[in-house]
């Protein structure tokens, strides 16, 4: 697997969004960050042609609408960009996780791959949010009276939920907005059960060593 790289764009991401976000150019440091995701996303699913095709026909996409949106303001390039940014999202998770599924031992890859999956979902779901809002204004409430809700609350929302930890300061209020996350909850829950499962199998394969 190819995920090593992924992993560390992943984690750069996340763990810098906050401090970039917040400056007066915050959009476009967000923008380059989650740039080399898509980067490093499609050099994670490169070991097959028709994977790196599709992975390929998603980020491009994201990648150039993404950076017309910043430039032009245009909130439909917005959308779009959400679009096929999920997707690619979506797409490399699903193929990492086949990837560590297909695992017979436990290898740093495979480790590298598991928590490039989790992190994946976590922004597949930040980026559906972010559609149902722009779609339909109004589906998230916030007990601070926050009303403009940016892709870094989203990110936020979305890892809280992922994790059922439910700090319960941002609450869905539509019923499509709790539909994705109670399917987001399930997912998260199902994840770690199915990979803790998964990886216990794999420890079976792997060469005793010692004494029995």
């Amino acid at each position: 697997m190819r995920f090593h790289y992924l992993l560390a764009s992943l984690v750069l991401l996340l763990a810098v969004y906050p401090y970039v976000s917040a400056g007066p150019n915050g959009s476009a440091a967000l923008k380059v960050f989650s740039s080399f995701v898509l980067i490093t996303g499609v050099y994670a699913v490169s070991n097959r042609r028709r994977q790196v095709a599709i992975a390929g026909l998603l980020a491009i996409p994201a990648f150039g609408l993404g950076w017309l949106h910043i430039i032009t303001g245009n909130p439909a390039l917005g959308a779009a960009e959400s679009i096929f940014t999920l997707l690619f999202y979506a797409f490399t998770a699903l193929i990492g996780l086949l990837q560590v599924l297909r695992e017979r031992q436990i290898t740093t890859d495979t480790i590298y791959g598991a928590v490039s999956v989790y992190l994946l979902m976590g922004l597949t779901w930040a980026n559906a949010y972010g559609l149902i809002e722009s779609v339909s204004p109004g589906s998230f409430s916030a007990g601070s009276g926050e009303s403009a809700f940016t892709f870094p609350t989203f990110i936020y929302f979305s890892f809280v939920t992922l994790t059922t930890l439910g700090y319960g300061d941002i609450t869905p209020v539509t019923d499509q907005a709790r539909s994705l996350a109670v399917l987001e909850m399930v997912s998260g829950t199902l994840y770690i059960a199915v990979l803790i499962a998964r990886l216990v199998a794999a420890a079976g394969w792997m060469p005793r060593t010692g004494r029995e």
